[in-house]
């Protein structure tokens, strides 16, 4: 079996009519396009883009709507589409080189006017992000990393079909109006898992209801959808689907078998409504078949002080994109409270905490970030004294040696020798007693020198 293609052929849809030839006789070799796209490029590349791996995610970048490299007739279609782009955009060149190196340039550039020039050549949806982000996507991090508040961002910038980027430009008070009506349009929803949350709460069972129309309460049962079926059905209504988000909070502390059941399967990109391999199940209780809708995206939180990644269930690991929250200490870097910089303070907390612990139970920022309308010393002690410190005991199962270490051995914990005659006359066997007592000194959270102690030596 071959293509007959070698670099005399001059003409460019006779390359493709061979191509085109060649895919209506062999249909059922698997996977082609992803396979021969960078062997037809190579072969001649004044004919044929590379389709797969990151180059397809430039042209995505560029507004190139390239169909689904899933399905073997598509290989053509996707070589029209970006010969058209290219013609349209770039009638001077005659290969696909410069595709290649135009996205590269401006996934590099940060000038904004540069690319409001490049979105002005290309589709009115160049600048839509939403290929980059997965369909389910689970933010992770150390408590306080803006997890939450990033849900958002994230939630807005793929209904709206702008960048991550953008969205973080604007005002947050704009972010979070475009966020509420998002939700009133029924494009967003947000539902936080817990421990007692199951399948009947997410997708469907049966609840006791009480009828009261006649005046006598009487209660009954009846099958009803849970929040997830619901949204996935109203996603779907109307004109064309628009992107839709469903945000699991804390998605890490639910049990995820019980409360997906035969979904985890169903929500992967490629089993969902539309895709090569959809896949649907019949529902336990109403018996309705149910499949994931292709508009609909995942979007959970995960706090990494609960729970390790390394931890959580497999196919919940399989089937999502994980992007990282850390701790940003750029976000404090001109904050300064009687010449302490809290930038510094917060950085050489979390680079104790990391050696101790490890990096999944690092400090966030956000708990730092009341500073920014508040500098003040009692600010400062509030943030110490009520959030960091009940942090760093549970963290570190009380061992005050540790959060005195964290704190580098400032005056905030009072360590007192202990005598053991003075409370047992005959005294005790070794290793009954622990050796100090540790008490909460908080006078000394009064004092911005024990917070400037707390700093790591320069040098």
């Amino acid at each position: 079996m071959c293509i007959e293609l070698n670099s005399n052929i001059n003409d460019e849809n006779t390359a493709i009519e061979k191509v085109k030839n060649f895919i209506n006789k062999h249909k059922n070799i698997d996977n082609f396009q992803t396979k021969a796209s960078q062997i037809l490029h190579s072969v001649n590349p004044m004919f044929f883009p590379i389709l797969n791996g990151p180059g397809r995610n430039v042209y995505f970048n560029l507004g190139i709507n390239l169909p689904s490299p899933d399905k073997f007739e598509n290989y053509v279609e996707c070589c029209i589409a970006t010969k058209s782009y290219r013609d349209k955009n770039f009638p001077e060149f005659k290969n696909y080189r410069v595709i290649d190196f135009y996205g590269s340039r401006y996934l590099k550039s940060n000038d904004k006017k540069d690319k409001k020039s490049i979105n002005e050549k290309g589709d009115k949806n160049y600048m839509n992000t939403t290929e980059k982000i997965g369909k389910n996507t689970i933010l992770f991090g150390p408590p306080g990393t803006g997890k939450t508040y990033n849900s958002k961002i994230y939630a807005v910038a793929i209904c709206n079909g702008e960048s991550i980027e953008d969205i973080k430009a604007k005002d947050y008070k704009t972010i979070l109006s475009s966020y509420n009506d998002l939700i009133n349009e029924g494009r967003i929803a947000f539902t936080t898992f817990h421990q007692s949350y199951g399948y009947e709460e997410f997708i469907e069972g049966i609840q006791p209801l009480l009828d009261d129309k006649s005046g006598e309460k009487k209660v009954y049962y009846d099958i009803i959808s849970g929040v997830f079926k619901k949204f996935c059905e109203t996603s779907t209504k109307g004109g064309k689907p628009k992107p839709c988000v469903f945000i699991i909070d804390e998605i890490n502390r639910g049990n995820i078998s019980k409360i997906f059941g035969e979904l985890i399967t169903l929500i992967e990109e490629s089993k969902r409504e539309g895709a090569a391999e959809a896949m649907s199940c019949i529902l336990p209780y109403s018996k309705e078949k149910f499949s994931v809708p292709d508009n609909v995206y995942i979007l959970g939180t995960m706090n990494t002080a609960d729970r390790s990644i390394a931890i959580m269930d497999t196919a919940l690991r399989r089937r999502f994109d994980f992007i990282e929250m850390l701790p940003e200490k750029n976000i404090l870097k001109d904050l300064v409270i009687d010449k302490l910089n809290i930038s510094e303070l917060f950085e050489s907390i979390n680079q104790r905490i990391e050696l101790l612990y490890d990096r999944d139970h690092t400090i966030g920022h956000a708990y730092f970030m009341p500073l920014l309308n508040n500098k003040s010393i009692g600010m400062l002690k509030q943030i110490f004294r009520d959030r960091i410190l009940p942090l760093l005991q549970e963290y570190f199962y009380e061992d005050y040696n540790k959060i005195r270490l964290v704190f580098g051995n400032n005056a905030f914990i009072n360590e007192e020798n202990i005598i053991t005659t003075k409370y047992f006359k005959d005294g005790v066997p070794d290793g009954m007693l622990q050796e100090k007592r540790y008490t909460i000194n908080d006078l000394a959270f009064d004092n911005i020198e024990n917070y400037k102690a707390i700093l790591l030596k320069k040098g």
